[in-house]
């Protein structure tokens, strides 16, 4: 049987997924330790899911040009 190649998406999905699940652990953590929300943490985990969005759809961009200027040139 032949082996299913995953796609640059499907990794950066599955790190973006394996993410904010740390994320939310973490939060948990930090809250039943100090007994508060920790707002620096939701900061920071809220930017970083925002900069790998921008760059998941820049690569999705990306791609479909790449895609399209090789089949104007054939």
């Amino acid at each position: 049987m032949k082996k299913k190649v995953e796609k640059k998406i499907d990794r950066i999905v599955k790190g973006v997924c394996i993410y904010w699940i740390l994320f939310v652990i973490v939060a948990w953590i930090t809250y039943w330790v100090k007994d508060s929300v920790p707002e620096t943490l939701v900061q920071f985990g809220l930017g970083g899911g925002a900069v790998e969005l921008l760059i998941t759809g820049f690569l999705e961009i990306a791609r479909d040009f790449v895609a399209r200027r090789e089949k104007k040139d054939e």
